[in-house]
């Protein structure tokens, strides 16, 4: 299907009213895994709402996306985001779609917006990651020999980091610095920000990245 979908796990109703209507307004669909408690909340302002309890409860981020995913296995592309994020406003959907298969010659492809200079993206010697990355239909249908274009051992931090390093060993990575998908984080204006992981996976995140990275993440090959 020519379309393109945000498609995330949202537990911030307050932040998704504000950010899902300007990514509507822009063409954009929208397919969100949300709380229980919220799913009426999420309904008017999504186009495909899915509660947790449907998957067991929230499994974190990178599973999160890849049960969308696999949801929407037959759209052109798919935007791995946050509910804190929003479209760039220069462009329509359809437009940047265009651009997306024009540039990959179809949709086995990454591409990653960093007009937005906010976090790993103001910080050279960070990891760099894909944050909000554009994900074409046959990457995230081949890519990790079919399961999913996030690796699910991470729940949040170093899984955008581990795709962005993935896309790039397949020689499908396509950095936007022209590309503003503006990043509206709870610690934006309180202090010089620098990645962090939160206490409690810190170490086990790590390990994990370091552990592929060192081994050129094994089993990230397309089918």
């Amino acid at each position: 299907m020519s379309e393109v979908w945000l498609g995330l796990p949202s537990a911030n109703i307050k932040m998704a009213k504000k950010t899902f209507p300007e990514w509507k307004s822009r063409g954009y669909k929208i397919a969100a895994i949300c709380p229980d408690r919220l799913y009426d909340e999420y309904v008017p302002i999504t186009d495909v709402a899915i509660k947790e309890s449907k998957n067991f409860g929230y499994s974190g981020w990178p599973k999160s996306v890849n049960i969308i995913c696999k949801e929407l296995q037959n759209v052109d592309i798919v935007i791995a985001a946050g509910d804190d994020m929003y479209p760039d406003k220069n462009h329509t959907a359809e437009e940047l779609r265009i651009q997306f298969i024009n540039y990959f010659n179809g949709t086995f492809g990454v591409m990653q917006p960093t007009g937005d200079k906010f976090g790993s993206l103001a910080c050279p010697e960070c990891e760099q990651i894909c944050g909000s990355a554009w994900l074409g239909k046959d990457f995230r249908n081949k890519i990790n020999k079919g399961n999913g274009p996030m690796w699910e051992e991470y729940w949040h931090m170093y899984a955008d980091t581990e795709l962005y390093q993935v896309a790039k060993k397949h020689n499908c990575l396509w950095i936007r610095e022209d590309l503003n998908q503006y990043h509206e984080h709870r610690l934006r204006k309180t202090h010089n920000f620098k990645p962090t992981i939160p206490s409690g996976n810190t170490k086990l995140a790590h390990d994990i990245y370091y552990k592929r990275k060192k081994d050129n993440f094994l089993n990230s090959e397309p089918i």
